[in-house]
């Protein structure tokens, strides 16, 4: 089982979320009635952030999504909140922090790498970064909800972001720590309302954050 961090570098993260944590930062408000938008169109009431992960999937994705064992592998490790996952904003379009981002990402599915569904872009903060994550035609998962992955370059860790709600752009913030440990690629997956934290092994689509 792979270790994420030695005891040293998790103290650094854990001291750099709380530094963040107490720094003044401006929050982007949700509009008037975003939330019963947002609870109305998902049925379901807005979880808190998501707490746990998993390995990341190596290759590409099952044939059989349902196979999470194959696909994970056994013994999942479990990522902590607290590794940089503070919540997640609104965006209304990528484009007005295009000129600003330091990395992105063009989302493709697994299998066809020619098909551009989306664009991931990183912008830095005060504090951290702002994930911009723009799905020009919308995604959405019917009887279930998208998740959005930030996967290590390992090929061997990964950790939950945040929900994509129905709409078009998502806004996540990311503590710095995550990509200086190298969690640079960006996955957007179909998961189940089955109280299972992990991947389910059906990426939607995925790119790699690049400069």
């Amino acid at each position: 089982m792979p270790e994420i961090y030695d005891n040293q570098s998790m103290d650094d993260v854990i001291e750099r979320f709380r530094r963040s944590s107490s720094t003044p930062v401006e929050w982007s408000a949700p509009s008037p009635g975003m939330w019963d938008r947002i609870t109305k169109e998902l049925a379901f009431s807005p979880p808190a952030a998501p707490e746990t992960s998993a390995p990341a999937p190596q290759g590409s994705a099952p044939a059989n999504p349902g196979r999470r064992a194959l696909f994970f592998g056994a013994g999942g490790l479990v990522v902590g909140a607290a590794l940089g996952v503070a919540g997640f904003r609104f965006a209304g379009s990528v484009a007005d922090v295009r000129d600003a981002a330091v990395k992105r990402a063009v989302l493709t599915p697994l299998d066809k790498a020619d098909e551009k569904l989306g664009i991931a872009e990183l912008r830095p903060e005060k504090v951290g970064y702002t994930l911009v994550v723009d799905v020009p035609k919308g995604v959405t998962h019917t009887g279930g909800y998208v998740q959005v992955w930030l996967i290590n370059v390992d090929g061997k860790r990964m950790i939950s972001v945040g929900i994509f709600t129905a709409g078009t752009a998502g806004d996540f913030f990311i503590d710095d720590a995550l990509i200086d440990a190298g969690y640079l690629i960006v996955d957007l997956s179909n998961e189940e309302f089955d109280d299972e934290p992990r991947h389910s092994g059906d990426t939607i689509m995925r790119g790699e954050l690049r400069a």
